[in-house]
């Protein structure tokens, strides 16, 4: 099925691809292949066997193309054969073939125009000669070379190209021959021609089945920027996800009409396609679908008889030619019907009209209000479609309450939003759902902070307060401000959450001692702890201490014990981890778990601070878990325990860990929530040179501004793999917003955090400065050293402002800093062992990867002043630990490094390709002069001598028959010699 808004680039099907790939190659040695490629209408057959043609006719196949039409057993018999054997007519050896095969078949000759048949028509065994005529040329072809015969649309094929297609699946025995034929899945009705076929072939040995599914999103998300030619909102990305269903044709359609949300009708000409497969039907089988479709895509069959209102008789006949025509399919697990394809349940709801759908709706609600044990969700559904709003009110609240019984905060913001919206138009409201404004208010804005939408609900609890103050209600307005702090914070809106929380403490007296005035207070001290006013926090810490113990208030006291941790671990850790395990245990014992996750998580964070990742890391696990198990785990603590198990596997070397864990976060990533866990693994995704590491890269980038930390983070990610990739603009660009979005941070400690941002930036300065020295292009030198001066200077202050911090514990300050003062002495052209071994020594707290990526450049180091054992001990463990880790391009880096410095690493390395009979050192040097590098500057970078180097340069020029160097290097290029990609980092 094809569209005018496509892609030229073929996008997704790797698997498949490789699969094809597998059987064109098993024929091209002679044994021959059978392919039934299935999928629904839009799926993508097409241009899947498109791509498998073009990758055919690489290899040297033939490929013979030809499709069915739309006629069936009434049409031109084998159409698609006949359509695909003319193209042999314009090749005269292939001609010739035809024709032989024409002089025992004369039927052939007349299907083909230009061929003559040998003798008149009438032979009663003309089928059959046709038949093996047709396997004749494909035999006799496959002489020549490999042939592929794709036949497409076979669910349209009349019954000859259906029994040709049977013959050769069981007469070839031979030849290099591949026969491909693609039918659609969802066409094949119950007493369709094409299933008898179908469930012979599957039988045959030589044949195999290919079901293409719909896109995911990920891979959906791939195919439509390459249609728009530019990245797509994530929103808009999933939304077209969630109405096609991953099938590329409706995505395409719903693209460009612009339909990514759902409540943008669908295209007309989408529309068309749809409904021509239901106006083929009875009357009595369209009420059904009509009926069915209000429903939604699914439907249990009590409920659909009840609402339909038909004759049993009838009923049961329009079900079955419904689900024959595949249009409906049985749901035997509900008892019920579910539409094949969402977009038909849309398209069929769309053709009914406004006063059909209210009638049907309340039809609906009426018979869900009835049973006790129906679904609020759906009530309330039906409720609004059917302008029942006091129904919908109510109903509305009750599924709020359900989502929430089973942990789904998402759902239970959804229903209670929904309820907000009705709320004025209802009378008395209060009556109806059992519950006032204001808490309905507050438990949304609970909700959305619980689904990790912060922004919204700290939106929220300011409506509440604005509302509380209205109606003189002090203790709740204080209340909405105390949350609205919380939210703020966690949006990173720092300053603001400070305000929301000593506006809470102005409206709660501090006599007598009451749970509102610990908790406020309290809040109060943890706002001031995170804006630096550890004095003020302290003090504030002491009265919400006296409040809750006064007030007999269990888990508000283990909530200021932990705000009194966070203010110690910045002094003395140990007391800190004290304080947070007494108020884990007194939270436990108080039953909160929001108080308890806040405990597990700084404890945690003080052991990663303090380089005892082992501790931290079990801290992450369990609070992780705990979240997990509570519904919790897109909660605030929920997603900082996610993001810090990545982070600490990242670290530690457990990088198979981290993918596992990435597998959780969905594919696409479409919220604020899920962003700040993925990235945390890119990281990972980027040092194994993962494919999927770019599309993540894009994904997140699409949320730019919602938040700085995550700007950050992408910006660092983004210039490692710039630098793997040696596109050292790209890097810098990416440092220079990493280093904005670090100075937009509030909070102090993570602001130090643009330490790591300029850290990394120096290392792309320093392949900066080296590529200049090379190129003796002395303004790019000036700018990479005026930068890398500008960086270190960056690092050097964060560090020293880190003990006056309280941070002079922090093992990653350090880190940052020792590697810096050695990127520095790089940057400068003496890249100083000394500084390399001091970084090595400050990541070994457990930081694994950074340790390998210093013992390369100390390596390098050691080898450019002549200290080849200690070069080789540094380059053969960074080698193991890049082995270890997967990380493809470390290892090659290093093994670049060993190839050029002669360093042993103990391992066999992989052949280099020869070239004119140069040894692997006279083609290092080759690589060298195409950079236009002088004798000295390859006597540098190879750690040899001058003169060495200028005996090299001359036996090369001799063995290529040269006599110059530049002469030399086009010869290289014409060679397409090519630079190794460890030298591109």
């Amino acid at each position: 099925m094809a569209g005018e808004f496509q892609s030229s680039t073929f996008t997704g099907r790797a698997v498949e691809l490789r699969r094809l790939d597998a059987l064109l190659e098993r024929a091209g040695q002679g044994s021959p292949q059978v392919v039934l490629v299935a999928g629904d209408a839009g799926v993508g057959k097409t241009r899947l066997l498109l791509a498998l043609a073009d990758r055919a006719r690489q290899r040297g196949t033939r490929v013979l193309m030809g499709a069915s039409v739309e006629l069936g057993d009434i049409g031109f018999a084998y159409l698609p054969v006949v359509d695909a054997l003319r193209e042999l007519a314009d090749d005269p050896e292939e001609a010739r073939l035809l024709t032989g095969a024409a002089m025992t078949a004369p039927a052939l000759g007349r299907l083909l125009p230009g061929i003559e048949p040998a003798r008149p028509a009438g032979d009663s065994l003309d089928q059959l000669q046709v038949l093996d005529a047709v396997r004749a040329v494909l035999v006799g072809l496959a002489e020549r070379s490999p042939v592929a015969l794709v036949l497409e649309d076979l669910h349209w094929a009349d019954r000859a190209t259906r029994d040709l297609i049977a013959f050769l699946a069981r007469t070839l025995r031979a030849g290099r021959v591949t026969l491909v034929v693609s039918y659609r899945s969802d066409e094949l009705h119950r007493r369709h021609p094409l299933r008898p076929l179908l469930a012979e072939l599957v039988r045959l040995p030589a044949v195999e089945r290919l079901e293409l599914a719909p896109f995911t999103r990920a891979e959906l998300a791939e195919h439509l920027e390459a249609i728009a030619g530019a990245p797509l909102a994530a929103e808009q990305v999933e939304g077209i996800h969630a109405r096609s269903e991953g099938n590329p044709f409706y995505a395409e359609q719903l693209l460009a009409a612009g339909a990514g949300d759902a409540h943008v009708e669908l295209p007309p000409t989408l529309v068309e396609v749809l409904l021509a497969r239901v106006q083929g039907l009875s009357e009595p089988a369209q009420q059904v679908l009509r009926v069915a479709a209000v429903a939604g895509r699914r439907v249990h069959h009590r409920l659909l008889a009840a609402v339909a209102g038909q004759p049993e008789a009838e009923l049961e006949q329009g079900l079955h030619e419904a689900v024959g025509a595949g249009v409906l399919a049985t749901d035997v697990a509900t008892g019920g019907y579910a539409f094949r394809h969402a977009l038909l349940q849309e398209a069929v709801y769309g053709d009914l009209l406004p006063g059909e759908r209210v009638r049907l709706h309340a039809a609906y609600a009426r018979l869900l209000a009835a049973d006790p044990d129906g679904a609020a969700a759906e009530l309330a559904h039906h409720c609004l479609a059917s302008h029942d709003l006091v129904g919908a009110l109510a109903a509305s609240v009750r599924a709020a309450e359900e989502a929430e019984a089973v942990l789904a905060p998402a759902d239970a913001l959804r229903h209670l939003s929904a309820a907000l919206r009705v709320w004025e138009r209802v009378p008395d409201p209060v009556a109806v759902s059992g519950i006032d404004r204001i808490e309905l208010t507050l438990r949304a804005a609970a909700a959305a902070s619980a689904a990790g939408e912060h922004q919204r609900a700290a939106s929220l609890a300011q409506d509440v307060a604005r509302a509380a103050e209205a109606a003189e209600d002090p203790a709740q307005a204080a209340r909405a401000h105390e949350r609205r702090g919380v939210y703020l914070f966690d949006a990173g809106r720092i300053e603001e959450a400070l305000d929301a929380r000593a506006q809470a403490v102005e409206l709660v007296p501090a006599e007598p001692p009451t749970r509102l005035r610990a908790r406020v207070t309290a809040a109060m001290a943890q706002a001031l702890v995170n804006a630096r006013r550890r004095d003020d926090a302290r003090s504030w810490c002491d009265e919400a201490l006296a409040a809750a113990r006064g007030a007999g208030s269990a888990d508000e006291e283990a909530d200021v014990l932990i705000t009194l941790g966070m203010i110690e671990q910045y002094h003395d850790p140990a007391k800190a981890r004290t304080l947070f395990a007494a108020a884990r245990a007194q939270a436990v014992g108080a039953g909160n778990l929001e108080i308890e996750l806040r405990a597990v998580y700084d404890d945690a964070e003080v052991g990663k601070q303090l380089g005892d990742l082992a501790s931290a890391g079990a801290g992450f696990d369990d609070g992780a878990e705990l979240a997990r198990r509570s519904g919790l785990g897109w909660s605030r603590f929920g997603i900082y325990m996610r993001r810090e198990q990545l982070a600490v596997r990242y670290l530690t070397g457990d990088w198979d860990g981290c993918e596992r864990l990435l597998g959780a976060v969905p594919e696409l990533v479409t919220t604020l929530a899920a962003a700040q866990v993925a990235v945390q693994g890119l990281g990972v995704l980027v040092a194994r040179a993962r494919p999927a590491a770019p599309a993540r890269l894009r994904q997140l980038a699409g949320l730019a501004g919602a938040d700085p930390f995550l700007d950050r983070d992408v910006a660092v990610w983004e210039a490692e793999l710039a630098g793997w990739q040696g596109d050292l603009e790209r890097a810098r660009s990416a440092i220079r917003r990493g280093l904005a979005a670090a100075d937009a941070v509030e909070i102090f400690d993570q602001a130090l955090e643009g330490a790591w941002v300029a850290m990394n930036g120096l290392s792309v300065e320093a392949d900066r400065a080296e590529q200049a020295r090379a190129a003796r292009d002395t303004a790019t030198l000036a700018d990479a050293t005026a930068a890398g001066r500008a960086l270190l200077e960056r690092v050097r202050a964060d560090a020293e402002q880190a003990p006056r911090a309280g941070l002079a514990h922090d093992v990653h300050v350090r880190g940052r800093l020792a590697k810096a003062e050695a990127e520095w002495t790089r940057l400068q052209g003496r890249s100083d062992p000394a500084r390399w071994q001091a970084a090595v020594e400050a990541f070994s707290y457990g930081n694994v990867y950074a340790v390998a990526r210093c013992q390369w450049r100390l390596a390098e180091a050691l080898a450019g002043g002549g200290d080849r054992e200690r070069a080789t001990a540094a380059a053969r463990a960074a080698h193991a630990t890049a082995t270890r880790l997967g990380s493809a391009p470390l290892r090659e880096a290093l093994e670049a490094l060993a190839r050029r410095g002669r360093l042993d690493l103990g391992v066999v390395l992989p052949a280099q390709r020869t070239l004119a009979g140069l040894t692997p050192r006279e083609l290092e040097v080759l690589r060298l002069l195409v950079e236009g590098r002088s004798n000295r500057q390859i006597a540098e970078q190879l750690f040899i001598s001058a003169k060495t180097a200028s005996v090299h340069v001359t036996n090369l020029l001799s063995k290529l028959g040269v006599h110059s160097r530049l002469e030399a290097a086009a010869m290289a290029r014409r060679l397409g010699l090519e630079q190794p990609a460890g030298l591109e980092s």
